[in-house]
């Protein structure tokens, strides 16, 4: 595997407003890039936010909010996919973004990985969305579980709790993965809860070392202003920095 630096993004988009999150999307990659970043991951849904509404009440409250929404997901063979395959093209990087994809009247909590030449070198929705997401996102199906040659080397991705599932990890250990990422949304409150376990820890580590693959995950920001975070390395040549 080719060493690289790789920027994890913690920023927030811009709630709700597809147009706008592109935007600052291009803003971050860019600055990631002339920081030497050669692979720039966002988090679960970053496009166009993750909808916390359904956490905030009974599901039917946040009903209001659907059609916002839907209309702010992404299709994936449209005019704003191909603003993010520039974006990728332009920095020279090698782009995941989680986003809300839209077909039809459905959404997923999917994940593209855009190449550094802005080809789509995979589109993968979350198996199963986890407790009352379900009542935004439909489920994957599985077949999009795959291991990609990236201009570094194989890179996966799963979102969130997903790399609690041992199979679903074994799936992407079985295709000789070296770099991955996990992204996901933890309330503050949550994130204290792991922290003080330990707990957020130990996934990444349990993510990272059956295989060996290197660990892109996201953690709290501490601020308003942090725009990137650091990952784990479980082996001493695995080259990322």
């Amino acid at each position: 595997m080719k060493a690289i630096k790789a920027a994890a993004v913690q920023a927030a988009p811009v709630y709700l407003n597809l147009d706008a999150s592109i935007a600052k999307a291009a803003e971050i990659v860019s600055e990631a890039a002339r920081n030497g970043a050669k692979l720039v991951a966002f988090p679960e849904t970053w496009l166009p936010g993750y909808p916390f509404f359904v956490w905030l009440g009974a599901p039917v409250e946040g009903i209001r909010f659907i059609p916002q929404y839907h209309a702010n997901s992404v299709e994936l063979h449209s005019s704003e996919m191909k603003r993010l395959q520039k974006i990728a093209a332009a920095n020279e990087i090698t782009l995941v973004m989680g986003y809300s994809e839209r077909e039809g009247g459905s959404r997923y909590m999917s994940q593209v990985i855009i190449g550094e030449q802005g080809e789509i070198l995979l589109n993968r929705r979350k198996l199963k969305p986890t407790h009352v997401e379900r009542t935004v996102y439909g489920e994957g199906d599985g077949s999009d579980l795959r291991v990609v040659d990236a201009a570094f080397g194989r890179l996966g991705a799963l979102n969130c709790w997903e790399h609690m599932q041992p199979l679903l990890k074994m799936a992407m250990y079985s295709q000789f993965e070296e770099v991955t990422s996990l992204p996901g949304r933890l309330s503050a409150s949550t994130a204290r809860w792991l922290t003080h376990l330990g707990r957020k820890s130990t996934m990444e580590q349990a993510g990272s070392m059956p295989s060996k693959a290197a660990l892109m995950c996201w953690r709290p920001a501490r601020s308003s202003i942090r725009r990137f975070s650091i990952f784990s390395q479980p082996h001493p040549k695995r080259g990322l920095s």
